[in-house]
């Protein structure tokens, strides 16, 4: 059975959607078969991924997969290994989609990506920025998550009411749900504030804080429009500090976290 990490926190603009691409990427390329999954209304991982606007997915995204319980119909081939179950904004009508059906939330997209589990090495779920409903379905169905965590202090804030959700989670809906750890991202490193939020961040949290910190790189904004590539020294130096991120999460996951 493939390995399910979910990566969030409940603030937006924190290089989330850019981590899960890039890794999901990183991971395609070195051999493993990969299915990413945009559980994010906004579907800004739908678009880096598939290179096409959100909407030209209408009634073919991740939402119909969970209504049908069926989601190889709407799996999208990104390239050889790597494959795409897309979203648009509809998603945010899941709960009142569910009723209709008489099934719940919190299991449905485990119940669904159980049927294609086997298929894949590891699969990626791309949370929303809040604690609601879909964060919840999302950590449900995955047996590790990547707690993001942009250098600044409101992000900052957050994390401790989101490993709480973590651990509800954990208690009620699966008890084998892990942190693999707390991801530093978007940092600069011209700026005091940001060194000193991840240096407290490692005083807190300590060794669940991964090593790796993501650096602000124009190269990474642009992969929103043009889409990742890996072709030039620019695109090597951008996606070098994921590199050494997923080798840290390959550690960890095959260590097994708590």
């Amino acid at each position: 059975m493939g390995i399910t990490v979910s990566i969030g926190v409940q603030k937006g603009g924190v290089g989330k959607s850019s981590t899960t691409c890039i890794t999901s990427y990183l991971l395609a390329e070195r051999g493993f078969k990969v299915l990413t999954v945009d559980f994010d209304s906004q579907g800004n991982t739908t678009q880096i991924l598939s290179g096409k606007d959100i909407y030209s997915f209408e009634d073919n995204t991740v939402l119909n997969a969970i209504i049908d319980l069926d989601p190889a119909k709407y799996i999208v081939k990104v390239n050889d290994n790597l494959d795409l179950l897309p979203a648009d904004d509809i998603l945010s009508t899941l709960g009142r989609a569910l009723g209709n059906v008489n099934r719940v939330v919190p299991t449905s997209l485990k119940e669904t990506l159980d049927i294609v589990k086997d298929q894949y090495d590891f699969i990626l779920i791309d949370q929303p920025p809040n604690l609601g409903d879909l964060s919840v379905s999302a950590l449900s169905a995955s047996d590790y998550v990547v707690v993001m965590l942009q250098s600044e202090p409101l992000c900052f804030k957050a994390i401790p009411r989101y490993l709480q959700l973590v651990e509800l989670i954990k208690e009620r809906i699966t008890p084998t749900l892990k942190l693999a750890g707390i991801l530093p991202s978007m940092s600069d490193s011209r700026t005091r504030i940001d060194s000193s939020i991840i240096d407290q961040a490692r005083e807190d949290y300590e060794d669940w804080v991964f090593d790796t910190v993501i650096r602000r790189r124009n190269r990474i904004k642009e992969y929103s429009i043009l889409g990742i590539q890996n072709s030039t020294k620019e695109d090597r130096d951008a996606l070098e500090q994921y590199q050494q991120f997923l080798e840290e999460l390959l550690n960890r996951v095959q260590k097994g976290s708590v």
